[in-house]
C-alpha cells in the first residue's frame, strides 16, 4: 500500500472483507501506549460469528478501497473467529482468564516472541480441547491490560498541553504503512474564549489541529488525561496546511510537527 494518513472514527465506519469473501464490521482499535501501535483490530460480524468480538492483527490488512469503505484481508472467517477472547475494564483491554485457552495454547499465545527466530506451532488440539485453532495473531498477544487501550475510550478523554490547557480528542490518524499513531487530531480554543492556563476547553471557538504523537508526554489513566509535551499557543500558532488525512473535508488543518 502507498502510504496515507487514515482517520480511526472514519476506519470504524468500514467493513473488513476476509479472503473467501466473509465481512465484518470494525468497531474498535486497540493502541499499545508503549509504542503507540494500532496493536489489534476489533470486529463484529453477527451473521457468522455471534456474540463474539473478532481480533486481528493490523498486518493482515492486504489493502483497502475507499470506495467501498472496506479493508481486504489476508485471513479467512475461522481465523478471525477463532481469535482469542479479551477481558475488558473500564475501557482498557487485556487477555484475562475469563474462558481461558488451554494450557499448551496458552503458552504459545503468552509466549515472548523472537521476530528473528519465529515460533514453533502451538500443540494440536486433542479430542478434550477446543477444536479450533486460533488465529496466529502472534506477538500482539503479547501485552497486559496497562498496554492496551480503547481508542473510542481514548477519544472521550482530555488532552492537556505542558502549560495547563485542556484540548478535545476529536480523533486518531494513523499511517497505514505501520499501522503507527501519527497524529492526535485536537481541538484548542480560542485564548479570547478561555484563558490560558485555565484548563478550559472552549469548545464553542475550537480550532483543530493535527499534533503529532512524537509530542505525546504520558498517560493518566485515572484521570483519564493524555499530556503532550508542547505549548497552547506552539499549537494555536502551528502552520496551516491541506489536509494530510484520507477523505478529510477539511481544506487546510494546523499540524504541528518535530522540530
Amino acid at each position: 500500500m502507498n502510504q496515507s494518513f487514515l482517520s480511526v472514527n472514519t476506519l470504524l465506519g468500514w467493513r473488513l472483507r476476509t479472503r473467501d469473501g466473509m465481512t465484518a464490521g470494525l468497531r474498535d482499535v486497540l493502541l499499545d501506549t508503549d509504542n503507540w501501535t494500532l496493536s489489534l483490530l476489533s470486529a463484529e460480524a453477527e451473521g457468522w460469528a455471534p456474540e463474539r468480538e473478532l481480533l486481528l492483527a493490523p498486518r493482515m490488512v492486504t489493502g483497502y478501497d475507499e470506495a467501498r469503505a472496506e479493508l481486504d484481508l489476508d485471513a479467512d472467517a475461522e481465523t478471525l473467529r477463532s481469535s482469542p477472547t479479551l477481558a475488558t475494564e473500564d475501557g482498557i483491554a487485556g487477555f484475562g482468564d475469563e474462558e481461558a485457552l488451554p494450557p499448551a495454547w496458552d503458552a504459545h499465545w503468552r509466549a515472548e516472541i523472537d521476530p528473528e527466530d519465529g515460533v514453533d506451532p502451538p500443540p494440536a488440539p486433542t479430542e478434550e480441547l477446543d477444536t479450533e485453532v486460533p488465529a496466529d495473531l502472534g506477538i500482539e498477544t503479547d501485552l497486559s491490560a496497562d498496554d492496551l487501550l480503547r481508542a473510542e475510550t481514548l477519544m472521550g478523554w482530555t488532552a492537556e498541553t505542558a502549560d495547563g490547557v485542556n484540548l478535545t480528542i476529536n480523533d486518531l490518524v494513523v499511517d497505514d504503512r505501520d499501522w503507527a499513531l501519527a497524529y492526535l487530531d485536537v481541538g484548542i480554543g480560542d485564548p479570547s474564549a478561555v484563558a490560558e492556563g485555565s484548563g478550559g476547553s472552549g469548545r464553542g471557538s475550537e480550532q483543530p489541529c493535527l499534533v503529532s504523537r512524537q509530542w505525546i508526554d504520558w498517560l493518566n489513566h485515572s484521570g483519564e488525561t493524555l499530556h503532550l509535551a508542547v505549548w497552547a499557543q506552539e499549537l494555536r500558532t502551528a502552520p496551516a496546511v491541506p489536509s494530510p488525512v484520507a477523505s478529510d473535508a477539511r481544506s487546510q488543518v494546523r499540524v504541528y510537527e518535530p522540530a
